[in-house]
């Protein structure tokens, strides 16, 4: 992956990757928290990828926050080459991979970025996230493993389950006011400098939907650079899970663990066997 040069201009500390399709309620709320509410005081650019939108997503980015860079997409693509394609679009020494449906609270990738500058043997930085009635989400986890894989299809992926299993999956017993490295933190919020994101080829674009996250964590443990659990900084995630019948993005995520045990083996060590 290529690092693209500012042409003249003054470098933004962060580049925002944000990718949406059909997404226009939650850009509403998140790019009102980035641009008014709690407006980071990190000089940043924020890139929006729109996937194929129907919604009006991208008049509303370009009407109402003209200083977004808007890259439209002509055909649907992956969650992983999305990013990739507006890491491309970036210049900025840090990558923040912000989804479209979380909100910024006061300070919050400012705390990220400061502490990122302070610690530059850390590879990913996740903050902490929260559901939108303020409550900890579980956002951080321990790696795939076979066990875990039976028993999530038995609990049919709820987090709600009290599971042993589930619950170390989940790490529902972890401190979280602790800093502390995890094994991978899902992908609606993670900062990394954008040379070390190159340096892993940025996401995998074999995974379409889902497990590219815990792909690209496992990667960087491989590189012996930890990914660091950071709840000084806190964001709101308005997580979406769909149902737990089967459905299209039941195929997704099964299709993904396949390729992540393909490509990773079927004993996947946690960061904590890895000899780090």
């Amino acid at each position: 992956m290529k690092l693209k040069k500012n042409k003249g201009l003054t470098q933004p500390k962060v580049s925002i990757i944000t990718v949406g399709m059909n997404h226009i309620s939650y850009l509403k709320e998140l790019l009102n928290s980035v641009y008014v509410e709690f407006r980071p005081k990190v000089s940043f650019e924020l890139i929006y990828v729109d996937n194929c939108s129907k919604d009006g997503s991208v008049s509303f980015v370009k009407e109402n926050y003209p200083e977004v860079i808007v890259v439209e997409n002509n055909q649907i693509k992956g969650f992983g080459e999305n990013n990739n394609i507006g890491v491309a679009e970036s210049t900025g020494k840090y990558i923040a991979i912000i989804n479209p449906d979380i909100v910024l609270l006061k300070g919050s990738l400012d705390k990220l970025v400061e502490f990122a500058e302070l610690n530059t043997d850390i590879g990913i930085f996740a903050p902490q996230l929260l559901n939108p009635d303020l409550s900890i989400q579980y956002s951080v986890r321990v790696f795939m493993s076979l066990k875990i894989l039976f028993w999530r299809l038995i609990t049919r992926g709820k987090d709600t389950s009290n599971n042993r299993i589930i619950r170390e999956y989940l790490l529902k017993d972890l401190d979280t006011n602790k800093t502390q490295s995890v094994d991978w933190a899902i992908g609606a919020a993670l900062l990394m400098t954008k040379l070390f994101y190159c340096e892993l080829n940025g996401f995998d674009e074999d995974y379409f939907l889902y497990l590219e996250d815990e792909d690209l964590c496992y990667r960087s443990w491989k590189r012996k650079k930890p990914v660091l659990y950071f709840p000084d900084s806190k964001m709101i995630h308005n997580h979406f899970r769909s149902s737990s019948k089967l459905n299209k993005t039941s195929y997704f995520h099964f299709k993904s663990m396949i390729l992540f045990f393909y490509k990773n083996g079927l004993f996947i060590n946690s960061s904590k066997h890895l000899g780090f």
